[in-house]
């Protein structure tokens, strides 16, 4: 019999590390998105990671004999509704940008955290957030300005990227939504209703525009499920012991697990203007969780 409790207690004591591992799942979750063949379209990519989630955190909740249903629906269902929205945008980004460039962009989503926590929780938003979110702009525009990536020979729609940024804005608003039902809610109905929401909407879509996956794209699609999973539960239970910031700059890690995927798998192009521009984003997520304290 698995002890879940036991396994809680010591994923627990991991404290950051298991945000380190969660960058790590969800840059193997990004690297199955790129194989799967194009055929297959991004809702029902979406839906079948849903599907395997739901399954894996129903069987867990069914261990733990807790109530699925939690406590506070409506802000459950919302973060289901935000995190589905990010996932078919994050996925819509990886399948028709390069890996790096799609990973820095989906990045982005620590500033516009300082923004929404101005808005949803009453934080202020400080000079150095203010500081922060002009150095992360500046960073995405030396990564993402024609000169650059005609050095790459790389060509990006402008719809793709205005989709790899709502991605980065949905995943914002939901990670505000995880971090306020964290305090009331058990971290496997969190992860939950993420799947269940995206399971329930997007089945009737799925059903009127089925498209049968073969032996080897069903292998990458199971890969999507499993790492998604697994990024998901070490996410939700890292934002449960660190502040939102703290988390923010440890999942910054991804960024360099998707380059390196990219370089490894994709043959991507790192030259030096992306390295510039990602490290101006990294400065500027870490100013935007950093306090300033005033001296005395």
């Amino acid at each position: 019999m698995i002890n879940i409790a036991l396994l809680e207690k010591k994923f627990n004591s991991l404290n950051k590390f298991n945000l380190v591992l969660a960058s790590f799942f969800f840059s193997l979750m990004t690297l199955c998105v790129k194989n799967v063949d194009k055929r297959i379209p991004i809702y029902e990519l979406v839906f079948f990671r849903s599907l395997l989630s739901l399954m894996i955190t129903l069987f867990i909740i069914n261990l733990k004999n807790i109530n699925p249903w939690g406590n506070n629906r409506p802000l459950l269902i919302l973060r289901g509704v935000l995190g589905t929205l990010a996932l078919v945008c994050i996925f819509f980004a990886i399948r028709n940008m390069p890996l790096s460039i799609s990973t820095v962009i989906q990045y982005t989503y620590p500033i516009f955290i300082s923004i929404f926590a101005g808005i949803f929780i009453k934080e202020k938003l400080t000079l150095n957030k203010i500081f922060a979110l002009i150095i992360g702009w500046i960073g995405i525009f030396v990564i993402l300005n024609p000169s650059q990536l005609s050095n790459i020979s790389v060509e990006i729609e402008r719809i793709s990227i205005s989709i790899a940024f709502l991605g980065a804005i949905f995943t914002a608003l939901a990670y505000v939504t995880v971090k306020k039902l964290s305090f009331t809610e058990d971290v496997y109905v969190i992860i939950e209703y993420f799947p269940l929401v995206s399971f329930i909407t997007l089945l009737p879509i799925v059903l009127i525009n089925w498209v049968t996956p073969n032996w080897s794209e069903l292998v990458w699609i199971i890969g999507i499920g499993l790492f998604t999973q697994l990024g998901q539960t070490f996410l939700t239970i890292g934002l449960k012991n660190l502040t939102a910031s703290e988390a923010s700059i440890i999942n910054y890690l991804q960024v360099i697990f998707g380059s390196i995927w990219g370089i490894v798998f994709f043959r991507e192009i790192i030259n030096i203007n992306f390295l510039l521009g990602a490290s101006l984003v990294l400065l500027g997520t870490i100013i935007s969780a950093t306090k300033i304290r005033k001296r005395i």
